[in-house]
């Protein structure tokens, strides 16, 4: 029969792991992998690009505007739900160095926070996750611009 001492020690090592920070052994992912809407924006303003993940469709219907602003969706929706794009690093990695300066967006800040975990540990030295996404974007008022297709004009 196992003593209560044991549990009760047993326990409290799994309690106290339970509140131990998360890290990873290579520590490779910054603290300050998300940066808010008003940084974003700043950042955008001194040069960097600007990586919707968001699907054509989403972006279509309207994204940020600033001078170098790409679209690779980080996943797809299909009959069967939302399904991770398969060639996704591999179209960003064929846009950009892995020293380009990139804030990634989406509609939230949830899917590009999935696509700049991605794409920091493959290497990209220098990406921001948006936090809020194009809906903090047109709270602030920021520029955004809508894709017009030819049966529009």
């Amino acid at each position: 029969m196992v003593s209560s001492h044991f549990i009760r020690s047993v326990l409290f090592i799994f309690i106290v792991y339970l509140h131990l920070p998360c890290t990873t052994l290579s520590n490779s992912e910054p603290e300050d992998i998300t940066i808010d809407v008003n940084q974003a924006h700043k950042l955008l303003h001194q040069g960097h690009t600007f990586l919707d993940v968001r699907t054509v469709e989403e972006f279509e219907k309207g994204h940020v505007n600033s001078e170098k602003v790409f679209n690779v969706p980080y996943w797809f929706y299909t009959p069967q739900g939302q399904e991770n794009n398969p060639n996704f690093l591999k179209h960003v990695s064929s846009l950009f160095n892995q020293t380009d300066h990139l804030v990634v967006g989406c509609k939230s800040g949830v899917r590009s926070l999935y696509a700049t975990r991605v794409l920091v540990s493959s290497g990209f030295k220098s990406v921001r996750n948006m936090d809020g996404g194009y809906i903090a974007w047109m709270e602030k008022r920021f520029p955004v611009k809508v894709e017009l297709k030819y049966d529009e004009l």
